[in-house]
């Protein structure tokens, strides 16, 4: 079966007053699964990584952008997620031979938000002490978005839900409108969503009938693919400003060219001597 674009699908209850984010990631986990060599365990927490954190962009708005990058010192490894509000987005683990599923982990997490026709970013960082991923990413969303809501990652498809609870509408009445909590709401819909993760739906049309028929309004959806803005100018301007500290002799160990690679999407670059000389006269 061929898998068509993955996409973040977002859906409104507004009886209840949720917001529920459905990621169908297939096709985006096949594609990093070619392009980076984690091996068993490795991969499944790489996949529960990115299956938690891209829902997210449901939170950005138009042109927005953010990066997660997590430093874990038990277990070492360190994770990078870049993604914006057009659904493209990069991200890498290192080492690529990591093999571990880790329950918990102690390191930081940086989160950076960027905004258009904004240089510079709003960063918050968080210290992890034993923690698992699911919370670092609920934790973000309580303290850095202030919102009540969580992700739902599926055991049999690459799926997950973000459910959203929103702000009571009548805050300043005597009289509060009668709501579940996000837990009491999970609870409540768990088992639908559960089938449709069991589903492995990937047609678009089918998946956003799916949740019509539990009563959830649609309100659009994003396209999410990987995608590298690596090129060759950026990797030679790379190279050439380590010419700062070290010379092109040094660096090039007396070679005409070296072989460069990105570490996101693993492309190869030849990068000679003579374009790393021009590059930092230009500079």
């Amino acid at each position: 079966m061929s898998l068509t674009e993955s996409r973040l699908y977002k859906f409104i209850d507004a009886k209840n007053g949720f917001t529920l984010s459905f990621l169908e990631g297939q096709k985006l986990i096949h594609d990093l699964a070619l392009i980076h060599d984690l091996k068993r365990q490795g991969f499944s927490y790489f996949r529960d990584c990115v299956l938690g954190v891209q829902p997210m962009i449901s939170f950005l708005k138009t042109g927005e952008g953010f990066g997660l990058f997590v430093d874990s010192e038990f277990p070492y490894f360190r994770l990078k997620i870049e993604t914006n509000s057009h659904g493209m987005m990069r991200t890498l683990l290192l080492p690529e031979n990591f093999e571990q599923f880790p329950d918990r982990i102690t390191g930081k997490a940086r989160l950076s938000k960027t905004f258009p026709n904004n240089p510079q970013p709003y960063t918050s960082i968080i210290e992890l002490a034993d923690i698992n991923f699911g919370d670092i990413t609920n934790k973000i969303m309580r303290e850095s978005y202030q919102v009540n809501a969580e992700t739902f990652l599926s055991d049999t498809s690459d799926q997950s839900v973000l459910l959203l609870r929103l702000p009571d509408r009548n805050v300043n009445k005597e009289e509060k409108e009668e709501r579940p909590t996000l837990k009491e709401y999970w609870m409540q819909i768990q088992a639908k969503i559960n089938t449709i993760f069991d589903k492995a739906l990937n047609d678009y049309e089918t998946i956003q009938k799916e949740f019509e028929a539990l009563g959830l309004e649609f309100l659009g959806a994003t396209d999410v693919q990987f995608k590298c803005s690596c090129s060759r100018e950026r990797m030679v301007a790379g190279v050439a400003s380590l010419c700062m500290s070290h010379s092109v002799e040094e660096i090039f160990e007396n070679k005409d060219d070296l072989e460069a690679k990105c570490d996101y999407c693993k492309t190869h670059y030849l990068i000679t001597k003579e374009e790393v000389e021009s590059a930092t006269k230009l500079n």
